[in-house]
């Protein structure tokens, strides 16, 4: 068995194993999980492991960050146009290319995501607000941010947190995370009540989260 994180918590009620793209693992259990509990856990999850570390080790390797490299902008393809140059980091879209201009890579890269980030907030904001009537509930928060290991997740005070990478997603995707995340202000947890509720909100969930979760090793930014 590869290694990997274990993190108990008061507030889970059942098990969960997450694998980043990185090939990490980490194990999530509620606080007074046995030992015995978890080994047989792990066990049954072998072939979904081995499968899951198998599809990632043959994933093909992001592409350089570079000039004409293709970015995905929900189901939209774009072209990036680096200028190194001195000064502030600027990005500006021109039809199909995004031009980034700044002072070396890694400015450049905390520009663009900068950039991504306000677009997956806005791109939210008008998603949620087209969900939000059909599940009956609303967030109090919406927060942007850049998890490693997860899309999205929603706090017991109402925050809904969406990472910024889901623009690089088809926009059916995207869709998939708003209703999940919102569902989960009606059901907190991931019992039968909320996959009924995910159901009834979005009937082809199953397919999306499928796709979801095999497009999630390809992210090429």
């Amino acid at each position: 068995m590869a290694a990997y994180a274990l993190v108990r918590s008061r507030r889970r009620r059942t098990l969960c194993l997450q694998i980043n793209p990185s090939g990490a693992m980490r194990l999530l259990v509620p606080a007074t999980t046995r030992q015995a509990d978890i080994e047989a856990f792990l066990k049954a999850k072998a072939p979904w492991i081995e499968r899951t570390l198998r599809r990632l080790n043959e994933a093909p390797r992001a592409p350089a960050f570079a000039d004409g490299l293709s970015l995905r902008y929900l189901d939209e393809t774009m072209r990036l146009r680096l200028d190194y140059r001195p000064g502030a980091p600027e990005v500006r879209r021109d039809g199909d290319l995004l031009c980034v201009a700044a002072a070396d890579e890694g400015q450049a890269r905390g520009a663009l995501e900068f950039w991504y980030r306000e677009a997956s907030r806005h791109h939210a904001l008008a998603r949620i607000i087209h969900y939000a009537p059909l599940v009956g509930k609303a967030p109090k928060r919406i927060r942007i941010a850049g998890q490693k290991t997860r899309w999205g997740s929603c706090s017991p005070r109402g925050t809904i947190s969406l990472n910024w990478r889901l623009m690089l997603v088809p926009a059916d995707l995207f869709d998939y995370v708003i209703a999940h995340e919102l569902c989960h202000l009606v059901a907190p947890h991931h019992r039968a009540p909320f996959w009924r509720e995910m159901g009834r909100v979005m009937p082809d969930y199953e397919v999306r989260r499928l796709r979801l979760r095999e497009i999630g090793t390809q992210l090429s930014l």
